[in-house]
């Protein structure tokens, strides 16, 4: 039986991850990091079988003893937490040493496709960018730009020197876009910025955008992020490494639609002129919260990426910057066919929940 350390069981990717793999794969033993000790019973409950490891990111003597004795480590509960990545990597050193398998999936996050954006003074957010990433064909682009960003990309960069230094250790990085749906992991099944655009938009009543929110990100159902991590653990059982898959080429973006209402046919259709932008990400919110009468018009007002900063998390970065990629390595190498969900119909979806949290509706 192999074994699988998971840590953030508790978040919203982590947590859907968790789910899919219980359920698609009931003979895996799932070793779980929990924190918060409220939680522990919540997630024993709906996941019988899997183990609960309580201690959090910072217990580096439990992070890397869970390492040392799992196949392989998903490490989705920060992509900025240095101190884990450490550990991680010293425990999977040492197992390899004793001839066992070695894999660690590491989570990180679309904005590494806009640091460069977020250096440069003289950038106007929410402005366009017509560069889109390819993990496939142009893998040694995408490596070359996370490393020249080390101060932003702690981990990654941590991660592609793990991959540099010691091969046998095989490492993948997975890169979420703007992550859409609801999870069905165990306390956390909410993402950040669809859902925070639409309570902001309902507490103003009036839409908000970047700048001229021309700017653009891929968008991906939290469905279909957890399945090519999935097919990831797939390939590690099964020892599939062909030089392709782990490693310094092991950079999956995870991005399918750059906010349109269906996954794209073709490659070709990723770089369609058709894609939705942010400004029209949030004038649709805002029609669907006036459709409701909880906006006073479908009117969108244009904020400095300051502002975004005070009134979302991570507003500025999340809303005001350019995150395209398409993920082609995942299709290409893993058989990923993202297919779920709608993100015109999640938009209204999201619209009424979030006025159902803040009152403003019932039902």
């Amino acid at each position: 039986m192999s074994t699988i350390f998971l840590t953030g069981a508790s978040g919203y990717i982590g947590g859907d991850l968790l789910d899919q793999l219980a359920k698609f794969h009931p003979e895996l033993a799932l070793r779980v990091l929990v924190r918060d000790v409220s939680q522990v019973d919540i997630i024993r409950q709906l996941y019988h079988d899997a183990t609960i490891v309580q201690g959090s990111l910072d217990d580096t003597e439990i992070i890397t003893k869970e390492a040392l004795n799992a196949d392989i480590v998903l490490n989705f509960a920060a992509y900025n937490h240095l101190g884990s990545a450490r550990a991680i990597h010293r425990a999977l050193v040492e197992r390899q040493t004793q001839g066992k398998p070695a894999y660690w999936i590491q989570v990180s996050g679309a904005s590494a496709l806009a640091a460069a954006e977020l250096e440069d003074p003289s950038r106007i957010p929410g402005s366009a960018s017509d560069t889109i990433w390819d993990d496939y064909e142009e893998i040694d682009a995408l490596r070359s730009h996370i490393e020249k960003h080390p101060e932003r990309r702690v981990v990654d960069n941590y991660v592609l020197s793990v991959a540099r230094d010691t091969p046998q250790v095989k490492t993948a990085i997975v890169y979420p876009p703007l992550v859409y749906g609801s999870g069905n992991g165990p306390i956390n099944q909410r993402s950040i910025q669809l859902p925070g655009l639409a309570k902001l938009t309902l507490e103003r009543g009036r839409g908000v955008q970047v700048g001229s929110g021309l700017n653009r990100w891929g968008a991906t159902h939290i469905g279909d992020i957890s399945q090519l991590v999935v097919r990831l653990v797939e390939k590690a059982l099964a020892r599939v490494d062909d030089g392709r898959l782990w490693g310094s080429n092991g950079l999956y973006l995870a991005g399918v639609t750059e906010l349109v209402s269906h996954p794209p046919r073709t490659y070709a259709e990723l770089h369609a002129d058709w894609c939705q932008t942010f400004q029209e990400l949030s004038q649709r919110v805002a029609t669907a919260a006036s459709a409701l009468g909880l906006a006073r018009n479908s009117t969108v007002d244009g904020i400095t990426a300051e502002e975004a900063d005070n009134l979302l998390p991570w507003g500025g970065t999340l809303f005001g910057t350019n995150a395209r990629g398409a993920g082609r390595r995942a299709r290409e190498l893993l058989g990923w066919k993202p297919a779920k969900g709608n993100i015109e119909e999640e938009i209204i979806y999201t619209v009424e929940l979030e006025a159902r949290q803040l009152g403003l509706t019932q039902g």
